[in-house]
């Protein structure tokens, strides 16, 4: 099946700096991460009433879940566009016009509050680092998953979750910047080709087995999965009053569609030998963020740079610190 996703995370950051009234860091990375809760129900076909207005919404990720080796460049203008290709000639990422929110009908409208009921309700049970699958009677046959988040706010326990997961190992320190909190996310089984395995099937049964012994009129059954295989990686650097994010997501083999907008001006840049995309996105008159992207083919992933600080990076600064990392992550 194939894996496509949406990057909507610019969107979340504007409205937090409304809320806010302003944008004195940005944490690109949490916006990605809350994605991951719904990442289950993105990409999928057939799927009941239940499921409809989910996938509307979370078609995004893995998110949103994205970038590189860019072929064509416009910058500045959304009527020409980017296309990222690997060395076989497959399109990654490619930027596409600013997506239109749809308006749903009363019944997807009810379907998706249901949904998020009872998606919050696994939120609940779970525990910080914990995975959890949850089945619902009477609305599909499928397992669906949820991660809470938990933040690793030392190198050396980062570190360890790193090396138990198989995730993308970041360095202490990278050009006087120093580590200060990591994030590590589990790879959740949403595919077509997930559902065939092994993990997959034994998780829906034994949610079937629990709902087979439920309580009459009881609905919601979760339990907690183990998980050892990592997806999105992040972490967040500082040197004085500067920071900047560093997150990894991969691409499993999917692709990547960027929506544009008339905020965000986007370029192509040569870094060493690897292109680089530098956007540019404004949030107000005094706030703007900027953030450089890159596709690493060896790992097919997205790296995704996100200038941070209250006192932000030039352009210079920042597309330099990309080129430090591309070196690093080789």
């Amino acid at each position: 099946m194939e894996r496509i996703r949406f990057d909507h995370e610019y969107n979340d950051i504007t409205n937090r700096a409304a809320a806010n009234g302003g944008l004195p860091a940005i944490d690109v990375t949490e916006a990605v991460m809350k994605r991951i809760a719904g990442e289950a129900a993105s990409g999928r076909k057939g799927q009941t009433p239940f499921m409809r207005p989910v996938m509307k919404r979370t078609t995004a990720f893995s998110g949103a879940l994205m970038l590189l080796l860019l072929l064509s460049v416009s910058a500045y203008a959304a009527s020409q566009y980017i296309e990222i290709r690997n060395a076989a000639g497959e399109i990654k990422v490619k930027t596409i016009d600013e997506i239109t929110p749809q308006t749903d009908s009363a019944e997807d409208s009810a379907d998706n509050k249901a949904y998020q009921n009872y998606l919050n309700k696994a939120q609940k049970f779970a525990k910080p680092g914990e995975l959890v699958a949850f089945y619902v009677l009477g609305t599909d046959d499928l397992a669906h998953y949820t991660y809470k988040e938990q933040p690793l706010t030392n190198y050396e326990t980062f570190k360890q979750e790193a090396e138990r997961t198989n995730a993308q190992q970041l360095p202490q320190t990278i050009n006087g910047y120093s580590f200060i909190s990591g994030k590590i996310a589990p790879r959740l089984l949403i595919t077509d080709a997930d559902k065939q395995t092994a993990a997959y099937k034994q998780a829906l049964l034994d949610l079937k087995q629990l709902a087979a012994a439920g309580t009459k009129g009881k609905k919601l059954f979760m339990q907690t999965v183990p998980w050892r295989e990592a997806s999105v990686v992040s972490g967040k650097y500082t040197k004085g009053h500067y920071k900047f994010n560093l997150t990894q997501i991969p691409l499993d083999g999917g692709e990547m569609h960027l929506p544009l907008d008339s905020k965000q001006k986007t370029e192509q840049i040569q870094v060493g030998e690897t292109a680089v995309i530098y956007t540019m996105r404004t949030i107000n008159e005094k706030i703007g963020v900027q953030y450089a992207q890159w596709y690493d083919e060896s790992k097919d992933a997205i790296y995704m740079l996100t200038d941070q600080g209250n006192k932000g990076l030039s352009k210079k600064e920042l597309l330099a610190l990309a080129g430090d990392w591309i070196k690093v992550l080789k």
